[in-house]
């Protein structure tokens, strides 16, 4: 009973962080060397798909970049597999027959909020990726089951010194010491001319200099002048997340000169745009 009860506390409370992660997108920028990766802004410029493997072969494929594909598939998969190994410690006669339809319902529990709150879009290739990552944390339970019905404890910690090392690199790259962007230190306001000229502190591009240079900005586009000298237009919407060091700002702010780093999609939209302190 002691061990059930400890199986619920510890089911609800990842259940909490799931539903801030990966309904809300509560979670910082992460900095991956000059790539960031942001997963608070919306979807704009995708629409729901319920094609299945749609998306996911894509990314198989390596057409959208390797670090990309990662991040999306593994961590559709990763963050499902503790629930999978929860359930069946609280229901040990579970069949995975049974497991596979909670699996399901819980990734259209995920899916469907993101709708709902305008967080996000439909994909049914994310439940297909939740689905699996909850089945893998249940056969994970059948085999962590078997080593310690035959007291194979070797076996168990050397998979527990390894579930460890994950989650530790895991958290460290999601919640790095140093904050990316959100800086209010050596930050000022003061009047120039009239107008108000922002003095922002750390460089929230950590000096990269970002994807370019905005050579122009329009109502609903911007045409930047990327590192390798190409000149590319990217549009944003009222969707677009964009930020500088000082934290949230609006289109206004993107000026001629501005050095950003960019997250778009395949149709050149910008779901998220950082705005360096270089010139």
């Amino acid at each position: 009973m002691k061990k059930r009860l400890l199986s619920i506390s510890v089911f609800i409370i990842y259940c909490a962080i799931l539903i801030k992660v990966m309904v809300f997108k509560d979670m910082p920028t992460i900095r991956i060397g000059q790539l960031m990766l942001n997963f608070s802004g919306t979807n704009a410029g995708h629409g729901p798909n319920f094609v299945p493997f749609k998306t996911i072969l894509p990314y198989l494929l390596g057409h959208k970049g390797l670090i990309i594909a990662g991040v999306n598939l593994i961590g559709n998969i990763a963050l499902l597999v503790p629930i999978g190994f929860l359930v069946p410690c609280i229901y040990p006669n579970l069949k995975w027959k049974s497991l596979l339809i909670i699996a399901i319902i819980a990734g259209f529990c995920i899916e469907l909020p993101q709708v709902a709150l305008g967080v996000g879009i439909f994909d049914i290739d994310d439940i297909i990726l939740n689905a699996l990552g909850l089945m893998i944390g249940y056969w994970t339970f059948l085999i962590v089951a078997q080593w310690v019905r035959l007291k194979n404890y070797k076996a168990i910690i050397a998979a527990t010194i390894l579930i460890i090392v994950v989650c530790v690199t895991i958290l460290y790259a999601i919640y790095p010491k140093e904050q990316p962007i959100n800086f209010r230190k050596n930050a000022t306001n003061i009047n120039s001319d009239n107008k108000d000229v922002m003095l922002q502190g750390d460089d929230p591009c950590n000096g990269t200099g970002g994807t370019g240079q905005i050579i122009e900005v329009g109502d609903s586009s911007l045409n930047i002048r990327r590192n390798d000298g190409v000149v590319q237009t990217v549009k944003f919407t009222n969707g677009t997340t964009i930020k500088n060091s000082m934290g949230l700002v609006s289109k206004a702010d993107l000026k001629i000169g501005n050095r950003v780093t960019l997250v778009i999609d395949e149709a050149e939209t910008a779901s998220f745009i950082l705005v360096c302190n270089l010139r």
